[in-house]
């Protein structure tokens, strides 16, 4: 653990009693990262086939709960084959939905709803972690202004809302105004109050604390900490950097006094565990989380290619994690919304493919009773999840070729998307777990600190492969290279856009006449480096004054003096932000180009995959305590129909060959869930086989 995560524990531990603390793992935060692919402990594993139970009723409604029947309730649950589900002690109204003192219970409700619910679970063995809203209760905010997060000209900050709206005006299906939990705050004190409540009352699985974000927040108690803090109110920088700190400590405090009266509940703040550019996600508060969650809807939230790279990330901390997604066609919080449950079941197949378990939300009818279509649904993908868990969860990503994080959404996501496509599995890289790869990719944000590019550096010097995009190998203010790419920078183009001419080196299904960027590459000169593709630049940009034809201005008929494609030694330069090209147009020039460097400096590679369409998906997991591989195959395309992604067809997929480098020898080759014993060779370490024809997901189990 490195020293400030060290010093965040110790401080939190003060909490609870020692001998307490050192009967239960999963108080302790993460761990700092350990290799994915080799040797990162394996974590523990949550119950693999969950749902997510909202229940934000508005005052307006009558009737709340007066349907729930406990028969009905676990008979829903069987239904879906459903171990574990999240239940609602207070929802995005502010209303709880049991006997409260602390805070106020639905006005329409006549019973304890909460304690009949986990009553009902326990009874059948299923577990029930309770749902408690943070950032948004809208009783609260309406009754304790003095609460709310405030901008630095004292109004509210709101989610989807319109101040300015009649009250007969339709309202966006997701406007609250945020609520301030700072820990210095007197909403955080009323949360540890009804937490207590809550944790006195009932016994306890877990808690799901929701809605938090980063915000620049100025509301009274916020100013005063700020001021003790010594931070500039006009740095929004700095504000968001104390609110969030501050928010840290609100989930230290919560933490630790759900483990004065449950040791062992999980305890999950959701939103941190997000891969990307927040003060949330880089300030780590997921630390404070006993198990990772990674809510998303792939159909309207950015895509089926979205969880790879974070069930990865927080894998390779040690953590273990539960993927969510929806039952709904398109967002939370919709009635009657009905995903297929076909797409439920690849959306399933492909959380065990990543190695973890599976979340699907549904949201129950105020009157208490459970939709039993949704359970159908969801038990048609959770029968599938029973015959293959044990092949997934537990296990973690095993490859030798590592993405780092930029945390720069379009160039991470670029290089992703373009793996995923190509499919070359991959893991999470930093200056920690170098050593374990074979070949780093480096997107093309400059954000490399001189000591990360010392580490790389002297890492490629042991024999690493380096691929390096754009701005990746700048400093961080953009003014020199970092990295030895062979070349020197001389600053950006002149122009909007430019061609690529590449040489036969690096031409394998790339054409050799000049193809077009969307974006100009960065202009080098080559020193040490062997050019393997030139820039050929426009007559001019395309402006009022100068343009030909529709769009962009043709190439002039000689190279310029820049390279497109440096290779130096076992480095290769890309003058041009493939990543974002590919994200934002996805040429497949720009991938064949990536996937060419890629084979050219590495011929090694852990996991080669044949004759799979480039929809399909493949992962492959060690589950080192059982001794064995598991190489995940997926296919269905995701189709774009309407305003959401789909999915629909399971064709079946022949002629699919595995090549997979393990140094273990293997013994036996086996498909999951068919348990098929499949013929193989294994020589010099690559075992080859071919993989009987599937419909939409197959496992193939290496036993050594």
């Amino acid at each position: 653990m490195d020293l400030t995560r060290r010093a965040l524990f110790e401080t939190a531990t003060a909490a609870v009693a020692a001998t307490r603390l050192a009967a239960q793992t999963n108080l302790e935060p993460a761990q700092a990262p350990a290799s994915s692919s080799n040797g990162a402990s394996t974590p523990p594993v949550p119950p693999n086939r969950q749902v997510h139970l909202d229940f934000h009723t508005s005052e307006l409604i009558p009737g709340i709960g007066e349907r729930f029947d406990k028969s009905q309730w676990q008979a829903a649950l069987r239904s879906g084959h459903v171990n574990h589900i999240n239940i609602f002690a207070k929802g995005h109204h502010g209303w709880s939905y049991y006997p409260t003192q602390v805070g106020h219970t639905h006005p329409n409700l006549k019973f304890d709803l909460l304690g009949a619910q986990i009553a009902a679970c326990h009874e059948i063995g299923v577990n029930c972690p309770i749902y408690f809203t943070i950032g948004w209760a809208a009783n609260d905010a309406e009754t304790h202004p003095e609460w709310c997060v405030r901008s630095r000209d004292g109004a509210y900050t709101a989610n989807e809302w319109d101040f300015k709206a009649k009250p007969s005006d339709p309202r966006p299906h997701t406007s609250w105004k945020y609520l301030c939990a700072a820990a210095s705050g007197p909403y955080h004190a009323m949360i540890l109050r009804q937490v207590e409540e809550i944790c006195q009352r009932y016994p306890l699985d877990g808690f799901w604390f929701d809605i938090y974000n980063d915000h620049d927040c100025y509301c009274e108690a916020c100013v005063r900490r700020m001021k003790t803090e010594g931070v500039d109110p006009a740095d929004t920088a700095a504000v968001v950097k104390s609110y969030v700190l501050s928010i840290r400590e609100h989930m230290r405090q919560v933490r630790f006094l759900v483990a004065r009266h449950h040791l062992r509940a999980s305890v999950y703040f959701n939103s941190a565990t997000h891969v990307g550019d927040s003060q949330l996600f880089k300030l780590r508060l997921f630390d404070f989380n006993s198990q990772q969650e990674l809510e998303d809807l792939p159909t309207t939230w950015g895509g089926y290619d979205k969880l790879p790279i974070e069930a990865k990330y927080h894998l390779g901390q040690g953590s273990r994690v539960v993927a969510m997604s929806g039952k709904f066609h398109k967002s939370w919080g919709e009635f009657g919304g009905f995903k297929a449950p076909e797409a439920i079941r690849y959306e399933a197949a492909a959380m065990i493919s990543n190695g973890v378990a599976c979340n699907f939300g549904d949201q129950l009818h105020p009157c208490g009773e459970m939709d039993v279509a949704t359970y159908s649904n969801i038990g048609y993908a959770y029968t599938y999840v029973e015959k293959i868990e044990e092949y997934g969860p537990g296990g973690l990503p095993y490859s030798k070729l590592g993405v780092w994080l930029t945390l720069d959404f379009h160039a991470d996501r670029g290089v992703v998307n373009m793996l995923l496509e190509m499919h070359y599995d991959f893991v999470p890289a930093d200056e920690r777990n170098l050593d374990s790869l074979s070949t780093l990719v480096v997107p093309s944000l400059a954000c490399l600190s001189d000591s990360q590019a010392a580490a790389i550096s002297a890492w490629v010097k042991r024999g690493g492969n380096l691929i390096v995009l754009e701005a990746g190998a700048l400093d961080e203010k953009k003014t020199r290279f970092v990295l030895d790419v062979g070349a020197d920078y001389a600053g950006p183009s002149e122009y909007q856009f430019d061609y690529t001419v590449v040489k036969a080196a690096l031409g394998k299904n790339v054409v050799s006449t000049p193809f077009l960027n969307y974006q100009a590459g960065v202009r080098t000169k080559p020193t040490t480096g062997q050019v393997l593709a030139v820039i050929r630049e426009p007559y001019f940009n395309r402006t009022y004054a100068h343009y030909s034809s529709h769009a962009n201005t043709p190439y002039k008929l000689e190279d310029s003096v820049f390279p497109a494609v440096v290779r130096n030694g076992n480095t290769i330069f890309f003058a041009h932000p493939l990543d974002r090209l590919y994200y934002a147009s996805a040429v497949r020039l720009h991938r064949e180009l990536f996937k060419n460097a890629i084979d050219q400096l590495d011929a090694a590679q852990v996991l080669r995959v044949t004759g799979l369409p480039s929809s399909g998906r493949v992962s492959l997991l060690r589950q080192a305590a059982k001794r064995r591989y598991v190489a995940h195959l997926l296919y269905s395309p995701a189709l774009q129909r309407g305003d959401v992604n789909v999915i629909e067809d399971f064709p079946p997929i022949p002629g699919v060959q595995l090549a997979v480098r393990v140094p273990e020898r293997v013994t036996k080759v086996r498909t999951v869930p068919a348990n098929e014993t499949l013929a193989f060779t294994q020589n010099d370490g690559v075992l080859a086989l071919a993989v009987p024809t599937f419909t939409m997901h197959t496992g193939v189990v290496l036993e050594y």
